[in-house]
């Protein structure tokens, strides 16, 4: 029979109460892990001290660091320019996937999946189109693939973050940066192709959205001058449509017809989506115009409203450049046809500015104008300052932590020179960062600790067999149903009593990534699962397939399955 101290059944019945809060969701996961912490001071379980000190630990900081070094890099529209080149460049359908799916693996070890997944949402719209097939059948692959490629790094996901900081509390030390990089990229490898098996067992199910407009990505008229050695010159405007997905309404000085060349000093009026603008913005030669240099600057898309003070006003009338120092470089008249120059354009309610400039300027200029913010994140302009700067200060920080500085340090350091370089406006500093995934961790990590200090984490491992397996399968089903931050605060002590902790820890850190059977398992699968036009049952026998992979993978690697 199992014999309990009163500590150990304390913090158990703390344990089942989280668990079951967290499977509730009736209580949002944050405030569960803050109960969690204040039940376990109250009870003595952990010191108040002890339990404040997880607030400013290792895994915190490295992970909020991230955060905003991530969604930097997402602003500065070099993904989306890297996904539109690979389209331009690869027609075949299946290798272009697996590049993308590639692509989008490798790079969820440095920055947000969800953020991955959102960038590429468009282009893989637009892969639908063009093989004329349903988008039921390239995001939940598009999905997977951002979740399977965190764990090769230790700041790739949240979990290998909580795993390190809960090995640092028991030995002292923290593990490296790579410590699962060759399971982690093995798991990569062979998963590629089984994404490719589930693109093509996936249904192709009528889309929820029938345009590129229900992906909220609108059109802008934007007006660019062509400079002497603009890539564009020489090519007709056929070529350029076709090849960016645009439309060249005008060419001034002089009409052309579309199969004229476009010449040096041609001024273009362009109907652009809002997906392609860090493309167009991108294009070597080609200006914006008004002259707008976007290192540095915020991007902002404004609803022109009824009460507005400027409808009827052209953009010249308001000399908004001179007045606020803030560029209007696109307007969306919402279908009405725009052949002139866009400061000519006399503006409408329901019309919307693309706005850019300094933060205070553009919102002192919205308020001014009773202007009202369409969205946070819509629109990017392609910025060569934010991108250069913020890839590297990752590479710096993961090579920093490579030579022995402090991970937390690092990361932290790298975020401060970000800041300080301009390429973010430190008012926008707290909006970047998941305060609740950030308090739930903080918190929660006093369950972990508790389990250890008070013992229960080996009672519960005598109490089970000993077995890679088992300890894979209860993490996974606690990623998948409970919450993977939960699985790791909670199977991490387990797996530190095994005889060699280091295998039973990675095992760990493998499973509880594997959030594939359900839409709420992981936020990247949500994100994809209405516009999808998903079912429930469409993520159970898919994530199954790659449960199983990454499963037999990593009781290869660990020495538990003999092949």
């Amino acid at each position: 029979m199992i014999s309990l101290s009163l500590n150990q059944y304390y913090v158990l019945s703390i344990l089942i109460l989280a668990i079951a809060l967290l499977l509730s969701r009736v209580i949002r996961y944050d405030i569960v892990g803050l109960l969690v912490m204040a039940l376990l001071i109250i009870g003595g379980a952990v010191s108040v001290e002890r339990a404040l000190s997880f607030i400013g630990s290792t895994s915190v900081i490295v992970l909020g660091s991230i955060m905003l070094i991530s969604k930097v890099l997402e602003e500065s529209g070099f993904l989306d320019r890297l996904a539109e080149d690979l389209g331009r460049v690869f027609k075949n359908e299946y290798v272009l996937l697996l590049l993308v799916l590639l692509i989008v693996s490798l790079t969820s070890g440095f920055m947000s999946d969800v953020a991955l997944v959102s960038i590429f949402i468009p282009f893989m719209y637009a892969l639908s189109r063009m093989h004329n097939k349903k988008l039921s059948k390239y995001l939940i692959p598009l999905s997977y693939a951002a979740i399977i490629g965190g764990r090769y790094t230790i700041f790739g996901t949240s979990t290998n973050l909580i795993i390190d900081q809960l090995w640092f509390e028991e030995y002292h030390r923290y593990l490296s940066v790579f410590q699962f990089l060759n399971i982690g990229l093995a798991i990569v490898v062979i998963s590629i192709p089984a994404l490719l098996l589930i693109y093509v067992l996936m249904p192709n199910r009528e889309n929820i959205v029938s345009s590129v407009d229900d992906l909220k990505i609108g059109e802008y008229v934007m007006e660019a001058q062509v400079s002497d050695d603009c890539e564009w010159v020489g090519k007709t405007r056929r070529e350029i449509e076709r090849e960016y997905g645009i439309k060249i309404r005008s060419v001034l000085p002089r009409r052309l017809s579309r199969a004229s060349t476009i010449r040096a000093g041609s001024t273009l009026i362009m109907e652009v989506p809002v997906d392609r603008i860090p493309v167009i913005s991108s294009i070597n030669g080609l200006i914006l115009t008004p002259s707008a240099q976007p290192e540095g600057k915020e991007v902002v898309e404004a609803l022109i409203t009824s009460g507005s003070p400027i409808i009827n006003y052209t953009i010249s009338d308001l000399d908004v450049l001179g007045r606020y120092g803030v560029n209007i470089v696109g307007v969306s008249t919402g279908g009405r046809r725009i052949y002139g120059r866009i400061s000519h354009i006399a503006l409408k309610p329901g019309d919307a500015l693309l706005l850019m400039g300094d933060e205070e300027d553009i919102a002192r200029f919205m308020s001014d104008y009773g202007l009202v913010p369409l969205r946070t994140g819509g629109a990017r302009l392609f910025n060569v300052k934010k991108g250069v700067v913020s890839i590297s200060v990752l590479v710096g920080a993961t090579i920093a932590s490579l030579l022995g500085v402090n991970i937390a340090l690092a990361f932290l350091v790298g975020a401060i020179i970000l800041i300080l370089s301009g390429s973010v406006n430190y008012r926008k500093v707290y909006q970047y960062i998941e305060w609740p995934v950030l308090i739930f961790i903080a918190s929660f990590l006093s369950l972990g600790y508790a389990m250890s200090n008070s013992g229960l984490s080996t009672v519960i491992a005598n109490a089970l067999p000993r077995s890679l397996i088992l300890l894979f399968v209860i993490t996974a089903l606690l990623a998948n149903f409970v919450n993977n931050v939960g699985a790791a605060v909670i199977m991490t002590p387990i797996a530190l009593t095994y005889p060699d902790p280091l295998i039973a820890v990675t095992v760990v850190a493998m499973a509880s990534t594997t959030t594939f059977l359900t839409p709420f398992s992981h936020p990247a699968n949500l994100l994809v699962f209405n516009t999808g036009n998903y079912r429930v049952r469409d993520y159970l026998a898919m994530g199954l397939i790659m449960i199983a992979i990454v499963m037999v993978m990593t009781l290869f690697f660990t020495g538990a399955l003999k092949l």
